[in-house]
């Protein structure tokens, strides 16, 4: 075991949720460490497209989101398994298309000025506890040795598969759902709007297929398993079969990224900070909002949210099992994750109890009119 290192905070993730973390502890005057698994931020791509939030676009800087915007798109069409049924949307706050790589990146600079340290490559490997409270970390720092890392408090943003939550057995097969991803050159489909297929298999799973255009000849297509649980989507080609116009759309495309993942979108997990001198925040605890494009911010500002409260907790000296009681009734009562539980409560909730009746693509079709009304 190499030297110990010690720093205020520790934070795992360099996702939306972790520099929130880092950048709310900073601005308080907390010395952070960021310790990120990829040798180069952002190669795991994950969102393409972000909705705009004034509250986000003032804490990174008035006009970031305007730098990173490649394209705007307002227009949505949802259609049923059967496609006989279709609806349009137009959105008031369209969906800004993004390049992932240039947005994450842009990110860490504006949380790297704030004097935040992030260590790409750097594996974590455990934690280190002392009478039942987290004051450090195990990690592969940069591909080199096996260091010790101490804190006052480490912060775990790490998405589905995050440290903390292996560490503490933390059961999510009730939330996570598996997204099988490409982006591909040569689209020709429509490209101003977004495009949702959905798909019943004989049990009543759903999977559901979307196309976000990001240029004339560029386009995200996604396949999403909404069903809580194990399972994964079918393949791009099992989907096409299933859907003639899917396959129009997507029929000649060249894809350059591929990234089979899962995404927590069954709902959020409770107890922000199950151990003293232990926060978790973003993917790892659902901190996404279901609504095309908003999971960035929800994650970002959330997390800023959880630095803020975690600055006023570090200095006060052990980080207690009511510190953590403190922590957790701050966070909760914040106006962010308030609105994260309102939103789940109205459109999570009320899809769930349409898709619940929907056993058939006959009875897709024949609830399509309360059906989409959920369908924003």
């Amino acid at each position: 075991m190499a030297s110990k290192y010690c720093s205020d905070a520790l934070v795992v993730g360099a996702g939306p949720a972790g520099l929130g973390v880092a950048l709310g502890l900073a601005r308080s005057g907390i010395k952070v460490v960021v310790l990120d698994l990829q040798d180069k931020l952002g190669s795991v791509r994950r969102g393409e497209t972000i909705r705009y939030d004034k509250d986000m676009d003032a804490l990174l800087g008035p006009g970031f989101f305007d730098k990173q915007v490649i394209r705007q798109i307002s227009k949505r069409t949802y259609f049923s398994h059967s496609g006989k049924c279709r609806v349009n949307r137009t959105i008031k706050n369209p969906n800004n298309i993004i390049n992932w790589p240039d947005f994450i990146q842009s990110m860490a600079a504006v949380v790297e000025s704030a004097g935040v340290k992030i260590w790409t490559g750097s594996a974590v490997t455990g934690f280190i506890e002392n009478n039942g409270a987290i004051c450090g970390l195990k990690a592969i720092v940069s591909g080199f040795a096996e260091e010790e890392l101490l804190a006052k408090a480490v912060f775990s943003c790490g998405g589905w598969d995050d440290p903390a939550s292996r560490y503490l057995n933390i059961d999510r097969t009730h939330m996570d759902m598996h997204v099988h991803k490409q982006l591909v050159r040569d689209y020709t489909g429509p490209a101003d709007r977004l495009e949702y297929h959905f798909n019943l298999d004989n049990g009543g799973g759903l999977t559901i297929g979307t196309i976000f255009p990001r240029s004339e000849t560029e386009a995200e297509i996604i396949l999403l398993n909404a069903v809580k649980g194990t399972g994964s989507p079918t393949s791009f080609a099992g989907f096409s079969e299933e859907h003639p116009l899917f396959k129009k759309r997507t029929e000649g495309v060249s894809p350059f990224y591929t990234l089979n993942t899962k995404i927590p979108m069954g709902g959020m997990l409770t107890s922000c900070s199950p151990k003293p001198g232990l926060v978790l925040a973003g993917d790892v605890m659902g901190h996404v909002q279901a609504r095309g494009g908003s999971g960035i911010t929800t994650s970002f500002l959330i997390g800023y949210k959880a630095g803020e409260i975690g600055a006023k907790a570090i200095p006060a000296g052990d980080w207690t099992r009511k510190t953590s009681e403190q922590f957790e009734t701050q966070l909760r009562n914040s106006a962010h994750m308030r609105s994260l539980k309102k939103h789940n409560f109205i459109y999570s909730n009320l899809r769930t109890q349409i898709f619940g009746k929907i056993k058939t693509p006959e009875d897709m079709d024949k609830y399509w009119q309360f059906l989409k009304l959920a369908l924003r």
